[in-house]
């Protein structure tokens, strides 16, 4: 029975739902998460129809929505950790408010100011 092994990052629900609504069964397929890897077997005669499914799913495209999306968890952990900037009793001045606005904004900017996923510059919080 044909194995197809993946790292962690891509999501076998997603994965999953792909090849069901290609035609492929659940019973047909199983994963096996191990650690940072996870497996799916499928008989041989579906081989080349989960081939084709996996192959679209591994794609450019598809690494790349992977890749944004960790950036995204990133920026949104980041976003996250200075919402208390934006409490009406944060007690920052004035210059301070503004710098944390501008770092908060920066950081929601991040996905359309970069072209590549895996080269981020960040920006800094105030200090």
């Amino acid at each position: 029975m044909p194995t197809y092994e993946f790292d962690k990052p891509h999501h076998l629900s997603r994965l999953h739902d792909e090849l069901i609504a290609d035609g492929i069964t659940p019973e047909s397929v199983r994963g096996q998460p191990d650690g940072d890897k996870f497996w799916i077997a499928v008989p041989a005669v579906l081989e080349p129809q989960v081939s084709a499914v996996v192959e679209a799913h591994d794609g450019p495209a598809a690494m790349e929505a992977v890749a944004w999306e960790a950036v995204r968890v990133d920026r949104n952990g980041r976003l996250s950790g200075s919402d208390w900037t934006a409490l009406a009793d944060s007690q920052l001045s004035g210059v301070e408010e503004a710098a944390w606005f501008a770092y908060r904004q920066s950081l929601r900017d991040v996905p359309q100011d970069h072209d590549d996923p895996t080269d981020i510059t960040w920006p800094e919080p105030p200090s």
